[in-house]
């Protein structure tokens, strides 16, 4: 697979030689050249929008090629940074369980419940931990590089490798994928053939997780937004004293 810089160099090689100066030649010719550029672009064009085998499809696929291009190429380096934010992310949640959720619940709850909350809250804490450290580090499974004699077996046309049933090439990480699903930027990985339970399993506990949260934080959500209420109440009230303070001045 060619590289950009490839294709860079091709592109200014093309310019270089349109607008090359002859010095047997003059500098007559520089129009002629141009002349000679512009009906070569027209033609580009007129082959893409005014070819029989051309649809919108193609044309769109024509205009987004950047875009795919920048996509593949960024989101391996931006891979490091979601990383990072899921673990920011999860860590202030856990820790604002910990200041704020938990001495409710101690204060709050029976001895029973208060135990409850303890073992199943680390519990969903540490299966959430344990599937996100599996499901990053463990190599979603990659098809053997020696050549095979089955027939049905067909060649990857990027890498040139075997390629069995349900593969599929990642333009990210420039592999072939065994049962690939999806290559996640949350994980820095591909989710493929034995890292997909873990990417499940990651996945369902983190909604349990929420749930959880969302559930066991119900008051303090409830008393925040009646405190939002009241203190607007309050704000419209003294709102409306100035009003008719100033009326009785004026």
């Amino acid at each position: 697979m060619r590289s950009w810089r490839w294709f860079l160099s091709r592109v200014m090689r093309l310019f270089l030689r349109w607008f090359r100066l002859c010095p047997r030649r003059g500098r007559r010719k520089r129009p002629s050249r141009l002349r000679d550029l512009w009906n070569y672009w027209r033609v580009l064009l007129k082959s893409l929008y005014y070819n029989v085998l051309t649809n919108s499809d193609t044309a769109l696929d024509c205009v987004f090629e950047p875009i795919y291009w920048l996509v593949d190429n960024m989101t391996r380096w931006f891979g490091v940074v979601f990383v990072s934010l899921v673990i920011v992310l999860t860590s202030s949640v856990v820790i604002i369980v910990y200041l704020c959720v938990l001495p409710i619940i101690f204060s709050t709850y029976p001895v029973h419940w208060i135990l409850w909350h303890l073992c199943y809250g680390h519990w969903n804490l540490l299966m959430l931990v344990y599937h996100y450290y599996k499901a990053t580090t463990t190599y979603p499974g990659f098809p053997p590089q020696e050549k095979t004699d089955i027939p049905t077996v067909t060649l990857c046309k990027k890498c040139i490798v075997p390629k069995p049933a349900r593969t599929h090439h990642c333009s990210i990480c420039s592999r072939c994928i065994l049962k690939m699903d999806h290559h996640c930027p949350w994980l820095n990985n591909c989710v493929g053939h034995f890292n997909h339970r873990y990417f499940f399993s990651f996945c369902l506990f983190m909604t349990m997780a929420c749930i959880y949260c969302s559930i066991s934080a119900k008051d303090m959500f409830l008393d925040a937004y009646n405190a939002i209420e009241v203190s607007l109440h309050e704000l419209l009230l003294w709102s409306e004293a100035l009003n008719a303070s100033d009326r009785v001045l004026c």
